[in-house]
Parts: structure tokens; sequence; C-alpha cells
């Protein structure tokens, strides 16, 4: 009998196992179903899914990647003429091989670069010559992108399929000579959604240029969820690049969507194709040029750069045959508001007396309890940038005023700060001076602790910059570890201004030219930046304020846009009497100029009538990734339930939807209507969860 006994317990432990640890069987051929859709497979992992009438909803999905080389030019411009051009090494091009010259920076040049296609005719070491010669100046950062290999279907599959609590999951786990992609597939038993996770672990090291899903459906385009957060539902434009918004293909039953992927790089719709691109890692999605001598000649870093055994995880999620009463859509600012803009500013030059007529109206005005005009006046925030210090700083010839050498400019920073500003640093340093450990420390530290500071915008061609050696831990201007240890986190840099021209309009989304142009506002680089943020900007030169006429307002607002400018507010007008910000008043001091003061007032307004959202880089930061921790959720009901799986409360989250009115947890939110869309916003707490529906009784219960 004892014998017997000690048999059982290896058996009932190896049972126990079983049943809590189920082991993934290889798949053949197979199918799961369940209320909404049937989901199919085979054995080389080709993926389909129907509805339950097996009408045909997904047709395939199709990994796509395409891996190459970057080869930077090592002059900032090539002149109109030009036959030949020196790398920052040598290139195996042969004779006779098609090259492409391009620059894709500042100014809004990656969506309109300048390029110039040849074909190579000579290389001597890191020179290559080519025919035809260029027609035109091609000037900063000028590269070569050379692919080397394309992936378009797998070399080796492993299909699986695991029970779970909730449902069961396909695994498939597949090889290219670059990567191993492991997709998993979790299907609930009463959940329309599937929900995708995409691990890629690389073989080798590998620069990214694109890496994708092509998710190729069956039914017609019904629904586009723009990057602006409109919708379109008829004239579909023929392709989209839709940051990460979605789409809906089909109606009733015989339909999917894929809405909200905060976890790819982004999404693109080729309409008439009936195919959404869903992109794991795309270079031009995330903005990075080292730069070495000036901001005209770099090492373009925009691919991710994997090295063997590098892991990347992806996730997004589908749902298929069900149809919610609402749809409703994040805005892309808060507290209903329809656009948002920030002002910018860059501490080139300034004085303590220009700072004071911009702010408060006037250079004899130091507090600002007594404005007269200015932002302060106009409760306008400013993302504003200081030096830390000055050496060279002379009171008799105040430009470039410091924290460290004027407690006059301290205490107005303390008193901007009070009311609102977001204070960062433009560099330590106007010069190029070294940075020492403790001088560094002191700066982030009075930073942090006096203002909050989480901004930072690059100054010049500073080596303790972004944009120069400050992420290089090899060299002397090392300063990551600092701004991690200090929180300082959002970063303007020369790569910052690849996306917009504002002469296209003031909106970085800039839809007015279609929205098939890749216009991210926000990126963290995968592989080169570390955890940092770099925000989108257009920069606003005195000579072009103009551009500020009532009409680009009104389509900013009408086009439910963003608009971050980079402007030189402060800085010491080059004329005797000022510029378009400030100029001198009959007593020979400094005031804000009229005419900007009353477009201030204007901006004022249009924030009072709920428009336009006036705000700064870390608030309107805070509120992007703070929407990227939030989960949606497809209630049988027809509700949608948002999770807040961030640690901070989202205040006054706003979305929109088509419906006459809506509630949330029971409760009727703030709301109004705007262009078709009732516009509606609510706070949500960290780990809570807001039920949204459109009536009283479906929004106060979680569906279980």
């Amino acid at each position: 009998m004892l014998v017997k006994r000690l048999f059982a317990i290896p058996f009932l432990l190896l049972l126990f196992l079983i049943l809590c640890f189920p082991i993934p069987v290889l798949a053949k051929d197979s199918s799961i179903q369940n209320p909404y859709y049937v989901f199919s497979w085979d054995e080389a992992g080709n993926v389909r899914i129907t509805d339950l009438a097996k009408n045909e909803v997904l047709s395939s999905i199709q990994y796509q990647a395409e891996y190459g080389a970057i080869y930077n030019a090592m002059t900032p411009s090539l002149p109109k003429g030009a036959n030949h051009i020196t790398l920052d090494q040598s290139p195996p091009f042969q004779p006779g091989a098609a090259i492409e010259l391009r620059s894709e920076s500042f100014g809004g040049r990656m969506n309109a670069p300048l390029v110039h296609q040849a074909k190579v005719t000579a290389v001597r070491g890191n020179d290559v010559y080519f025919s035809p010669p260029t027609t035109k100046v091609i000037d900063r950062n000028i590269f070569m992108k050379r692919g080397s290999h394309w992936v378009r279907k797998w070399d080796d599959v492993k299909v699986e399929q695991l029970e779970t609590g909730t449902g069961n999951t396909v695994i498939v786990t597949a090889h290219t000579p670059i990567a191993v992609v492991t997709t998993q597939y979790a299907l609930h038993k009463n959940s329309p959604a599937i929900d995708i996770t995409v691990k890629t672990t690389y073989k080798r090291e590998a620069k990214v240029f694109r890496e994708a899903f092509a998710l190729q459906f069956k039914p017609n385009v019904t629904e586009v969820y723009r990057k602006n957060r409109k919708v379109d539902t008829q004239k579909f434009q023929a392709s989209y690049w839709l940051d990460h918004q979605g789409a809906k293909f089909g109606q009733g039953k015989q339909a999917a969507f894929l809405y909200h992927a905060p976890n790819v790089s982004s999404l693109e719709l080729n309409t008439m194709q009936k195919q959404l691109i869903v992109n794991l890692d795309h270079m031009n999605d995330h903005r990075y040029v080292q730069q070495t001598s000036t901001n005209q000649v770099g090492k373009v870093r925009h691919a991710s750069e994997y090295r063997a055994n590098d892991e990347r995880t992806n996730s997004f999620s589908l749902v298929v045959g069900y149809q919610p009463k609402l749809m409703p859509r994040f805005m892309s600012q808060p507290s209903g508001f329809l656009a948002t803009h920030v002002w910018t500013e860059h501490a080139d030059e300034q004085t303590l007396q220009t700072n004071r007529a911009v702010y408060f109206g006037s250079e004899k005005i130091t507090s600002s309890a007594q404005a007269t005009g200015g932002f302060v006046k106009h409760r306008i925030p400013v993302t504003k940038s200081v030096f830390y210090s000055n050496p060279y700083f002379q009171p008799k010839s105040p430009v470039n005023v410091a924290i460290a050498q004027s407690p006059e400019f301290l205490q107005f920073l303390d008193d901007l700060n009070r009311n609102g500003n977001d204070i960062g640093l433009h560099t330590l340093y106007p010069y190029e001076l070294r940075h020492y450990q403790k001088t560094t420390e002191d700066a982030l530290q009075v930073m942090k602790d006096r203002f909050q500071s989480r901004t930072w915008i690059d100054h010049g061609y500073l080596k303790s910059s972004f944009a120069f050696n400050a992420l290089d831990i090899q060299t002397a201007n090392y300063l990551a570890h600092q701004w991690k240890k200090y929180g300082t986190s959002y970063f303007w840099h020369y790569s910052s201004e690849d996306i917009a021209n504002p002469n296209n309009g003031l909106d970085l989304y800039q839809t007015r030219r279609g929205d098939s142009l890749r216009t991210p506002l926000y990126w963290s680089h995968p592989t080169v930046t570390g955890p940092f943020y770099s925000w989108s900007a257009a920069s606003i030169p005195e000579d072009t304020l103009s551009l500020y006429r009532e009409q680009n307002l009104q389509q900013l607002i009408q086009n439910r846009g963003v608009f971050i400018n980079h402007t030189y507010l402060a800085r010491f007008p080059s004329k005797k009497q000022g510029g378009k910000f400030v100029i001198r008043d009959a007593k020979g001091n400094w005031i804000i100029h009229p005419d900007f003061d009353r477009l201030l007032k204007r901006m004022d307004a249009l924030r009072d009538q709920g428009k336009l959202h006036l705000t700064t880089v870390r608030e309107i930061m805070d509120y992007w990734l703070a929407l990227s921790q939030v989960r949606m959720e497809y209630a049988p009901n027809g509700t949608i339930v948002l999770h807040n799986d961030g640690k901070h409360k989202i205040s006054g989250l706003s979305m929109a939807v088509k419906a006459s009115e809506v509630y949330v947890n029971g409760m009727k939110p703030s709301q109004k209507k705007a262009d078709g869309d009732l516009i509606f916003w609510f706070d949500l707490e960290p780990n809570a969860a807001a039920v949204i529906a459109a009536n009283k009784v479906d929004s106060t219960a979680l569906p279980k």
C-alpha cells in the first residue's frame, strides 16, 4: 500500500502541472470559434478570419521588413553641378549602381525631401562619383540609404496552440535571416477583441528601415479614424498615415476595426487595396540625427540599431464581428478643446528687460500682478528655455542673461513658474564651455526643485546637447545619466523640425496637404536616445509672424490641429527701435509690440471660447503619454470601457463621438457639439475604469 501511495504522489503532481500550466501543442490547419468570429490558421502560420456565417473578414496577415545601411555626407552641402560626394565610410557601390542623395533635415523636409537620383561612375575610398550631376543645391545632413535585406515571407515556421483560462492563444514562431518573430494571437471566449503581441528577437546586428504586418481585409473601408481625431465615412483619401488611431472595414457582423494602438510604431491605410499596415518599427516615426560639427553635418540615425539577442515587443488589438453602440475617439487635447497651440522659446540673446516686456507688457513692470500686457496678462503659458550660467555676463551689456549671474532674473522665473509656465534649460551655457560634473548636478537640481523642470531645448552647436554628444557615454559631454537622475524627459533638437513647415499652415498634422504625410507629434527612439522623448515643432522667425493671421488660426481649430512653435520671444532686437515681439516706447523703454499683444489677446479669446488649448510642452506631453496608458475594452452590451493602466490621474480626458448624448459611469460628463461630433470630457483616476454608453443604465456597471 505504501508503494502505491508513493507512486501516486508524482502522478498527482504531474496532473496538477498539466492542468495549471498547459503545454503548447503543435497545430496544423485548425480554427477556433467564439460568438463573434472564426479564427483559422495553417501550419505555415497563415491566418484568416471570417464571421460566423463564414464570410471572409480578414484574408491574410503578411510580414514585411527592410534592413540596410546609411552613408552620411561629410560636407554640409552639394552645389548645383556637383558630381561627387565624400561619405563617412567607404560604400560597397559598383559603377552603374543607382543611388539617391537625400536631405530630410529641418524645415519639414521629411515630407518634402531634397532628392537627387544618379548612377555611380566610380568609388575611390570614401568618395563616390556619380552622373548626372546635381541640378540644385542639396544641403543639411545629406545621406544615402542602401537596402541590404528585404523580407516578404518566413523561412521557417512553427505554430502552437495553448489553452488558457480565458480562451486560446495561437503562437506563430517564424524565422527570417535577421530575426525570430514570435506572434501570439490571444483569442478570448467571450470577447470580439483579438489581442496580438509580437516579439522580435534579433539574430544579428541590423539597422531597421521598416518592419510591419500588412493586414489584408475583404470588406471595404467604412470608417477612418484620422490622426487629427476626425473620422472619414465617405470620400476617402487614397492613403492615410494614421499615427496610432485606426480604421474600420465592413459593417455589422462582417466587420473589423483596429483603434488606439499606442504600442506600435504607427498605422497606415491603403484604402483601395483594403490594407492596413501595422508598422512595428519605421525609421521615419522616430527622427534623430547625431550632429558632428554643425546642424548641417551629422550622422543620420533614424533607423533602429539592434544587436544580436536584442528584443522588441509590440502589441495591438483587432476587434472582429462586433458593432459598439458608440465609437468614441481620443482627442489630441484635454477638456473639450478642439485644437492645441504651444509657444516655446529659445533663450538666445535675451535680457531681463526684454523678458519683462514680452511677458508683463513693459520692462518697467517687475511683478506678474501688475502685468499690463504680454503672455502673463493674457494667461498664456510658455515652454521657456533659459541658460543656467553665463560666466561672461556683464550687467552693462546684459545679453544672454542667466540664472547663476542674475538674482533678478531668477526671481522673474519664479514668478513665471507660479503662473504655469514651463521652465527648462537651453543647455547650461550660451557658449561652448566644459560641463563639470558638479556644475551640471547643481543646474539640474535647481531646475527640478525650483521649476519641476522636465523639458530641454538644445542650443546651437554645443557638444553637451541632445543632438550632439550628450547621449554618447564615450565622450566628456555625456549627460544622459544626469537627465535620467533629475527627470529631464522631453527634448527639442534639430530633428524635431523635420516634420512640418509653417508655410503649409499652423498645424503639425499638415492635413491641408492630405493625410498621407507622416507627422508624428512626439516619439521615443527604440534604440538610440534612451528613455527620452522628442517633440515635433516648427520655427517661427519674427519676419514670419504674419503666419498668425486669423485665417490660419481658424484653420488650426477647424482641422483639430496641433501646433508647437519655436520662437525667440525675448531676443534683444537687432534694430534699435525693436522688432515684431518688443519695441521701444516714447521714453525708450522696452514694451511688447502692440500688434503682438493683440495676437495674444485674440488667442486668449479663442481659449476662453473653448476652441484653442493654450498649453506647454510639459503639460501636453504628460497628457499624450497618459493616453497611451489607457486600454479599451469592448463589452457584449455594446459599451466601451476605458482602463487607466497608468500611475497618474488624467484630468479632462477628452473624446469625440457621433452621438446626441453620452454617459460615463452613470453620469453625464461635460460635453458639447462640434462639426457633427459630440465632444465630452471627464477625469480618470489611476487604475480606474470608465464605462461609456449612450444611456445612463448601460454606463453604470462594469462588464463581467
